[in-house]
């Protein structure tokens, strides 16, 4: 394990958060543990047939909340252009912690035989709380990391998921009732330490809070995370069912292949120096692409192929995670808006997948259908990575930039000052003068030291101290101070 994985590791009232977060999810979405295998208890309808989506092959808990977490997400965004950062809004981790715990109760198997024939309807309105509340919680997230940088993000996230994999273990082995009891209080826990770790994060200065985005969106970005986004509920439109004795092999596979992307996304950043571009076009869209061909066969192989699409798609949206900081502090922008924008692609691309494959597959009625189908996904998602990575974008922009050259500076003084400086959007000539500061240097030698005029020195002064939210060059070490302190 590498140092900067190790520091991480000892955070553990921080990352214990975000793993309950990853946790919840992995236990609602990607278990047998709500959806109840296809029926609502106390009725011998299928879940698809009470409530009015026969013709669509998808569980109603996915549909349903997922349509909601778009909506949700949607509603931030236009928020985080005129309120930022978003988690200074006081409500927000009260109302996610509570929409999801409250959502989860519901969706559980002591609600639903509580309320017998109008299980259906809980059901439903447990789905659109948990789409709500877990909208709230990943955009809080997701800010807050983007806030941290590159390099903290991949590190939170990797190591979080490390322990969320190990979490959702222990969990599966708890009787049914105390099994969703546990995960109902997950969203408490994720949001209590949330707030808890975000006391330790210094906040943008006052010229950068609530600062009204004029920006055009990140169009770029959002195209990848759309594509992405629709292949993966691609395969869950098109997921397979398998036999009852495979359910329990295909959850676990699903969580090794979400934990294995993680660490392959650390190893290939933080080792490898790989740029944007290649990480996504030469390792996640392959790996997407594989799942598809095993999909048409039948056990173990479509098991197989699932978890292999999962080991890509998580994959990807590390690297996604690890681009918002870099797009915030390149547009000068709000974190939580370009999270907003990132995140609402991807969910919006996850629900029009879904919907579009298991409409797919009223018209397809043998194996034949179905492998013509994955070809031509396999076929078009192998099309645009050949297009993308030969038109000469990882040469430019921000998809040659590495994840973890933030890692490469010199010192933990200098990580801590250009974070610092990003944020606070000083020039570089500004930049020049703060780093001096900094380091004790007086007027009188930064004159000599940059050969610029004394009241053009004491003009950047100024500046910066009104941008930074300090006033003296001691508050200025002490900010950053602090700001090398939540490196450590």
């Amino acid at each position: 394990m590498t140092p900067s994985l190790r520091k991480e590791l000892w955070r553990t009232p921080d990352v214990l958060g975000f793993a309950a977060h990853w946790t919840w999810i992995w236990c609602v979405f990607w278990s047998s543990l709500f959806y109840a295998e296809g029926t609502l208890l106390g009725s011998s309808a299928p879940v698809g047939a009470a409530t009015g989506f026969a013709a669509i092959a998808l569980e109603p808990l996915w549909v349903t909340s997922l349509l909601a977490n778009v909506v949700t997400i949607a509603f931030l965004l236009l928020l985080s252009y005129a309120r930022n950062p978003l988690s200074d809004v006081r409500c927000l981790p009260v109302l996610a912690a509570a929409f999801t715990a409250l959502g989860t109760l519901a969706i559980s198997h002591p609600s639903l035989a509580l309320t017998g024939g109008g299980a259906w309807a809980v059901y439903l309105a447990g789905s659109l709380l948990t789409g709500v509340g877990s909208g709230i919680v990943v955009v809080l997230w997701a800010e807050l990391l983007a806030s941290l940088g590159s390099q903290r993000t991949v590190n939170y996230s990797v190591v979080s998921l490390l322990l969320a994999a190990v979490a959702y273990l222990v969990i599966s082995l708890l009787p049914i009732d105390a099994a969703q009891l546990t995960v109902a209080l997950l969203p408490l826990v994720s949001m209590g330490c949330f707030v808890h770790f975000k006391r330790s994060v210094p906040r943008p200065p006052r010229a950068m809070r609530n600062v009204r985005v004029r920006e055009k969106p990140p169009v770029r970005m959002m195209v990848i995370a759309v594509f992405f986004g629709v292949s993966f509920g691609a395969m869950k439109g098109l997921i397979a069912p398998v036999d009852s004795e495979w359910i329990g092999v295909r959850d676990q596979l699903n969580i090794i292949a979400i934990a294995g992307g993680a660490l392959t996304a650390f190893v290939t950043m933080s080792v490898y120096k790989m740029d944007f571009d290649h990480l996504t076009y030469q390792i996640a869209l392959p790996l997407m692409a594989a799942g598809f061909l095993f999909l048409p066969l039948h056990e173990p192989w479509n098991v197989i192929g699932t978890a292999v699409h999962q080991f890509g798609y998580q994959y990807f949206y590390i690297v996604l995670w690890a681009l918002w900081p870099v797009l915030a502090a390149r547009g000068r922008v709000p974190t939580g808006w370009v999270v907003g924008w990132g995140m609402l692609s991807i969910q919006l691309g996850q629900f029009v997948g879904s919907i579009a494959a298991s409409s797919a597959l009223v018209f397809i009625n043998d194996d034949l259908g179905l492998a013509m189908l994955s070809a031509g996904i396999v076929f078009v998602v192998l099309l645009i990575a050949l297009f993308a990575m030969g038109s000469g974008s990882a040469s430019t922009g921000w998809g040659f930039v590495k994840p973890m050259e933030e890692a490469d500076a010199a010192s933990d003084f200098e990580k801590a000052g250009t974070r610092l400086a990003r944020r606070c959007h000083l020039s570089p000539r500004e930049i020049e003068v703060f780093f001096l500061l900094a380091k004790g240097r007086n007027r009188a030698y930064i004159h000599e030291e940059l050969v610029i005029g004394d009241e053009t020195v004491k003009s950047h002064i100024k500046s910066i101290y009104r941008k930074t939210d300090v006033h003296s060059q001691q508050e200025l070490i002490d900010l950053l101070e602090r700001e090398s302190d939540v490196e450590e």
